[in-house]
């Protein structure tokens, strides 16, 4: 799955959604304001701007394994852009770190998430590719498909080697299936993952007298979301003027965002309903099955048409739910990362971290329909070499050094929670159970849930390792149409249930 949420999208003094979100084109500066980030910011994600690149000289030889230069002088990274600056830092410090060691040259470059895909995927088919390649889309939308058709590099020997230091649910992310021998390998290296959180708003709760601390939210199925349709209703009560336009489920439902994909998998899990089995068939017309995704449809269906899900959430794109909650258009939304409060972290204009610390904060997923603790769904972002890769000695050697526990600890930390580390030496660092202190003494309300979510509560990578074609069900967003058949076209769950079944269904029957 993707990890489409950029952050420092809106000021709270912006009153509209908009659909800005990119941190494409930052190159490692000082961190600029939320509001100059918003400014700066005014496009869809798909109008990504065009890379940086930083190409260093190779130094002296610092006992790393070494590939004769003869053979292999530089290697090529094609590395997806931070959200933040300091990540791109901590890769660029890490580069200069492999060229001493290594002695070669590293030609890396950062590229926006989309139009890295598209570099990625026109590579491959042109045979022109890099040595290395980390998209935050390559779990989903590359690894099947290209592993599929032979084109990805086996990894084994690399995940084998780490394997002792891996969180092992996240493996099957990149054990999938090459077409040519029929057989499962890794073709990647998992890294970090992303999963579901619930953000809000605590100071808005407080304003109306309703409980705001984490462990005061009610978790039962609907009253967890009736909490927060009640919070719509007694904020427009008390200020129509100034609430007038608030909603209280930034919940979104469109065609174009892959956080619909999040949010649907996530109910259905819910509601124990499958698409496809273990073997990678699809299941979901079977009774069950396709009683729990019409299920699943009819509830979000009746979310929107409700009015406590903002009108334009069937047209959102990724980052339009973290607009508008930074706007403070929607007391909580469903984000599949810590980038929301992550964005609140790193404001400057909010030196004192209040609402970090004090008027926001995060939750679990609700308790299913049945009582039963929410079961997760992680996205597990991870790298490739290309089988046409002219270095994939040195690739992998660059690899393997990038996740040397203190280094990678180091890299991942500069999201600041925004991913979570594949590996456990890495997640032993306290950091992921305590998070930041506050000025105050507060304690950090966010990232110790996501540690939670990853190593306390039942836990599966998404299901498109299963089969490649199930990638092209997430591509097409099959359920966010369905969802839009509901909410736009006024038909009833059962028919748009069908339309979607009989379209993964055709998906597989026609992959080759």
């Amino acid at each position: 799955m993707v990890a489409n949420d950029t952050t420092f999208l809106e000021t709270s003094r912006r009153r509209r959604y908009t659909r800005a979100r990119t941190d494409a084109h930052r190159s490692v500066r000082p961190r600029a304001s939320l509001n100059e980030e918003a400014q700066s910011m005014r496009q869809t994600r798909r109008e990504f701007l065009k890379t940086t690149t930083l190409a260093a000289g190779a130094t002296s030889v610092g006992g790393f394994p070494l590939v004769a230069r003869a053979q292999a002088s530089k290697v090529v990274v094609w590395w997806n852009k931070g959200y933040y600056p300091e990540e791109d830092a901590a890769m660029q410090k890490i580069v200069k770190e492999f060229e001493n060691r290594a002695k070669v040259e590293v030609d890396l470059s950062f590229t926006a998430q989309e139009d890295l895909l598209k570099k990625i995927n026109a590579a491959l088919i042109a045979h022109r590719v890099p040595d290395v390649a980390f998209c935050f889309f390559n779990d989903w939308q590359v690894v099947p498909k290209y592993a599929w058709s032979g084109q990805l590099a086996d990894c084994s020997d690399i995940v084998s080697d780490l394997k002792p230091r891996y969180n092992e649910k996240m493996l099957a992310v990149a054990h999938v299936l090459n077409g040519k021998t029929k057989k499962r390998a890794y073709y990647g290296v998992p890294i970090e993952a992303q999963t579901m959180h619930i953000h809000y708003w605590r100071d808005m709760l407080r304003e109306v007298g309703m409980a705001d601390t984490p462990d005061k939210i009610p978790m039962k199925w609907n009253d967890y979301w009736g909490y927060w349709k009640k919070a719509q209703d007694e904020l427009r009560k008390k200020d129509a003027g100034k609430y007038g336009k608030l909603y209280g489920i930034g919940m979104t439902e469109s065609t174009r965002a892959s956080d619909t994909l999040y949010n649907f998998d996530m109910a259905l899990l819910s509601h124990h309903g499958e698409v496809i089995d273990a073997e990678g068939k699809v299941v979901a017309d079977q009774a069950k099955n396709k009683k729990a995704i019409t299920e699943t449809l009819k509830w979000f269906g009746e979310m929107f048409t409700s009015g406590y899900v903002p009108p334009d959430a069937t047209n959102w794109t990724d980052g339009d739910n973290n607009a508008g909650f930074h706007s403070r258009l929607i007391v909580m939304t469903p984000n599949p990362s810590q980038s929301i409060p992550a964005a609140q972290f790193f404001n400057k204009e909010d030196p004192e971290k209040k609402n970090y610390f004090d008027n926001m904060a995060t939750i679990e997923w609700p308790d299913g329909p049945d009582g039963k603790k929410a079961r997760y769904l992680s996205a597990v972002k991870t790298i490739i070499i290309p089988q046409d890769s002219k270095n994939p000695k040195l690739a992998k050697d660059f690899i393997k050094f990038v996740v040397e526990k203190e280094r990678f600890s180091e890299y991942i930390k500069a999201a600041n929670g925004r991913w979570f580390p594949a590996f456990k030496d890495v997640a032993d660092d306290p950091f992921w159970r305590t998070g930041h202190k506050g000025p105050k003494g507060q304690k950090d309300l966010h990232v110790p849930v996501a540690t939670t979510i990853f190593l306390d509560r039942e836990n599966k990578v998404f299901d498109h390792w299963k089969h490649p074609a199930f990638s092209q069900v997430y591509d097409e967003n099959v359920w966010g149409k369905a969802m839009a058949r509901i909410a736009i076209d006024k038909w009833p769950a059962e028919k748009a249930a069908d339309e979607g079944i009989e379209r993964v269904k055709t998906i597989f029957t026609t992959f080759k």
